[in-house]
């Protein structure tokens, strides 16, 4: 049933429509009673047909019109339609009206004075229902009301020389006029109401319609990447969501990845931001492609992208999905005239196999792409039993460091940094040490991890680099200090003038100074990485990458960072006694460095076999085992002394 507060959404002939089709049987029914009772006065008074034709006619036809209106109020016909059925009812009930008055004023001349009263009554009655059963057909019923109306007059004239019941005249016009005057003035106040009603709200429903667009699309731009136009990190961790909620329902597996693009950093800073963004769109659609048969793609941000594959917690799937994912990845893309090539690693977890939340297969997924890329790169890891093992060991590392007085915990080691051709120790690198109490002494390597993963090396850095300095504070004055920063230290200035203040009040110079950052760390964040370091390069401290020609050798950064020192990654030198292709390697990085008039440091020598590979590499600085092994700090005097004897004694 259509009612009032169904207009909001309709035009103003719709309302009407509705309007009459919903009152349209109350008043077929009252038109009906006073059929009926018109013609049953009538029968002891005039012939048949007088008082029968007419209602055989007039009875289907309305009973036609009834079932028509009844079947096209659901739903209600367009506005066009509305108004052409507004305007052909409009003709009908001028002619039904006139006919019916009609009829009626010709009953009365079989009449007698109590049939008169009921003809009177009956047209006064129609007069009401045409008025206000009729009011949206606003001139039909104003036409129809004055028909009824000439035929009250009509009739009274009738009886008045029938019966000679002219004395009443003047009061019954009188009456019948004013009446249908004040009746009239409702009728149209009612059409105005019901109009400026329909007109509002019709109104207000356009507005709606246009918030809701305006919200649906404010939603979509939310949930949308607006470089790549795939879905954002908002929409991905709101549909995996939902994609979990399923996969509990339904007891099917669910996996989640995330891949970053190895190179994308170089290309952008060297060809620009234009170059780098089409890069991106073009790569977000290949993996969109790519993954059309597994999943949906998300771009998490930078460089990072993100999947959530369906249906599926199979390692051996996800594997061969990853890898279809790196092969696509790594096929060259046209670019504004240049042909680049990328590469990326895929990390995998699964619901749930490994997982049970939207937060843990984000944090697994990352891990296991941390690993795939400290592995080499290139490769899809998916998060394992052994993974867990080893997170829920680094879970124990994370809260004792948490837990930690770091102050008393924390202390350094030192490796000297020779020229091995001249014997003699340039720096001594800082290299972090921590004892717990509750753990006892933890490997470095596996608590610096946890501490860059978690971003609790902000804590230790300033620790670690006071005790340092302390330390170099006693050295001799031509010897430097080499101290490692991460990616953590460098990413927010208030950081970095932290590091300045320390440094500042060390009593050491700062030209003694060089800080460490790796190549790969600075690759992720090059433009506010380089702004930040050059608070550090401003107190007259120095800037050196290590870690340096495993993935990339980045020779933009050289330059974007003014470093002074590059120094190799250690497994370049490890490998040497087994691979023939690191030797050249080694040797044409450090022929750049000359050129650049940049240091180059060998570091990870631990055999005299791996030394000898690299005598044709000059000039180079040498630092590992073969020389020094880590020391604590009161020992390094003693070194340096012991050092200074061999040189003197040639």
């Amino acid at each position: 049933m259509t009612t009032q507060d169904d207009f909001q959404a309709y035009s103003f002939e719709q309302a009407r429509f509705a309007s009459i089709a919903k009152g349209w049987k109350a008043l077929y029914v009252a038109l009906c009673a006073v059929l009926a009772a018109v013609s049953i006065v009538h029968i002891p008074l005039a012939p048949w047909w007088a008082w029968g034709l007419f209602p055989i006619f007039l009875v289907p036809k309305a009973a036609l019109w009834l079932l028509m209106w009844r079947g096209r109020t659901d739903p209600v016909p367009s506005t066009a339609e509305c108004a052409r059925a507004l305007r052909i009812l409009s003709i009908e009930v001028v002619f039904c009206v006139g006919a019916f008055v009609t009829w009626q004023v010709w009953l009365s001349l079989w009449g007698t004075p109590t049939s008169i009263v009921v003809l009177v009554l009956c047209m006064g009655g129609e007069l009401v229902f045409i008025l206000f059963g009729l009011f949206h057909l606003r001139v039909a019923s104003i036409v129809a009301a004055i028909m009824c109306v000439a035929g009250l007059i009509l009739t009274g004239v009738l009886a008045d020389s029938i019966l000679g019941a002219g004395t009443y005249m003047g009061g019954f016009v009188i009456l019948t006029v004013g009446g249908l005057s004040g009746l009239a003035y409702i009728a149209h106040q009612h059409y105005v109401d019901f109009r400026q009603l329909v007109l509002s709200r019709h109104s207000l429903a356009q507005k709606s319609e246009r918030i809701q667009a305006l919200q649906e699309e404010t939603l979509r731009i939310a949930n949308t990447d607006m470089l790549t136009e795939i879905g954002n990190r908002r929409s991905c961790f709101h549909q995996l969501e939902k994609a979990l909620a399923e996969a509990r329902r339904t007891g099917r597996g669910l996996s989640f990845g995330i891949i970053d693009l190895d190179g994308f950093k170089g290309v952008n800073d060297t060809h620009g931001h234009l170059v780098g963004d089409r890069l991106l769109t073009a790569m977000a659609e290949r993996l969109r492609q790519n993954m059309a048969a597994h999943g949906e793609v998300f771009r998490l941000g930078g460089d990072e992208f993100a999947f959530i594959v369906f249906d599926t917690d199979d390692d051996d799937v996800l594997r061969s999905i990853g890898d279809e994912v790196i092969t696509s990845v790594s096929q060259p893309l046209q670019i504004g005239g240049l042909n680049i090539v990328l590469g990326c690693s895929v990390g995998f977890a699964s619901f749930p196999k490994t997982a049970e939340s939207e937060t843990e297969l984000y944090d697994r997924a990352d891990y296991v792409l941390y690993e795939a890329k400290r592995g080499g790169r290139g490769m899809t890891v998916v998060f394992e039993e052994r993974h867990r093992r080893i997170v829920e060991a680094s879970a124990v590392v994370e809260r004792a460091l948490r837990a930690g007085r770091l102050e008393e915990e924390l202390h350094v080691e030192f490796q000297p940094v020779l020229d091995p051709f001249l014997r003699r120790t340039l720096f001594w690198e800082a290299l972090p040490r921590w004892t717990s109490e509750t753990l006892g002494p933890v490997e470095p390597s596996r608590f610096l991890l946890v501490a860059e993963q978690t971003g609790l090396v902000t804590r230790l850095t300033p620790i670690l680099l006071q005790k340092a300095l302390a330390a170099a504070r006693t050295w001799p004055s031509d010897i430097g200090l080499s101290f490692s920063l991460s990616r953590h230290d460098v990413v927010a200035l208030e950081r970095v003038l932290i590091l300045t203040s320390i440094l500042a009040r060390s009593g050491v110079s700062p030209g003694r100074v060089t800080f460490e950052i790796a190549e790969s760390d600075l690759l992720k964040d090059t433009e506010r990485a380089a702004s930040h370091l050059q608070h550090l390069q401003a107190t007259g401290a120095h800037v050196a990458l290590k870690q340096v020609g495993v993935a990339q050798l980045s020779v933009h950064l050289f330059k974007s960072f003014g470093v002074t020192a590059i120094k190799l990654d250690p497994s370049l030198a490890r490998d040497l006694a087994h691979s023939a292709a690191n030797a050249p390697i080694i040797r044409s990085i450090a022929a750049l460095a000359s050129e650049l008039s940049i240091r180059c440091i060998v570091d990870g020598l631990e055999t005299r076999e791996q030394f000898d590979r690299l005598r044709s590499a000059k000039p180079v600085l040498v630092q590992g085992d073969l020389y020094a092994a880590p020391m604590s700090a009161d020992r390094v005097h003693e070194f340096l002394e012991g050092e200074r004897r061999e040189v003197a004694a040639g």
